[in-house]
């Protein structure tokens, strides 16, 4: 995967962030600047955090949203390990690209996204935020503008598919 493909527009202390479990299987399976998602979908206590996919983060998922990996993981094929991420709490603004490019390269294109519902994209080794997909109440990433001198679209992540997720 690739590092930073989504960076924090607000600016955290080290207080916001938290080091979590990644479970054995794959070496450095998170980078930073990804999304990560409790690895069980029930929320057993010491299943850890694993990267995201594809398509995510939505209600209908039972593996919720952890935050974005503030830190390369250290897990291995036969061992444990950790990853920092920043928690998801509300009032965050991350940023990152949109799936399909110069989609938010005009003020105009922002304008027409402010507020909608999307998804996350792996699409590759690149995370982007799906600008393309429908809007819809289960979907968890909420646009909230953009640079588009830079092709940059900002996104927050709706409490609904987050770990703070109470009905869940």
């Amino acid at each position: 995967m690739a590092r930073g493909d989504f960076r924090l527009r607000s600016q955290l202390a080290d207080e916001y962030s938290i080091t979590a479990i990644v479970p054995a299987g794959t070496a450095n399976s998170i980078n930073a600047g990804e999304p990560t998602r409790v690895a069980s979908a029930t929320g057993a206590a010491g299943t850890g955090v694993e990267i995201m996919s594809d398509a995510e983060p939505t209600t209908a998922d039972a593996k919720r949203f952890a935050g974005i990996a503030k830190s390369d993981s250290t897990d291995t094929a036969a061992a444990a390990g950790v990853v920092t991420t920043w928690l998801p709490l509300p009032g965050i603004i991350y940023l990152g690209k949109p799936k399909t490019a110069a989609s938010c390269n005009t003020q105009a294109k922002l304008d027409v996204l402010m507020y909608k519902r999307v998804i996350f994209d792996l699409t590759s080794t690149t995370w982007s935020v799906d600008t393309a997909a429908t809007d819809a109440a289960a979907n968890g990433i909420v646009i909230v503008g953009g640079e588009y001198q830079t092709d940059t679209v900002f996104f927050m992540v709706s409490s609904g598919v987050t770990i703070f997720n109470v009905t869940a």
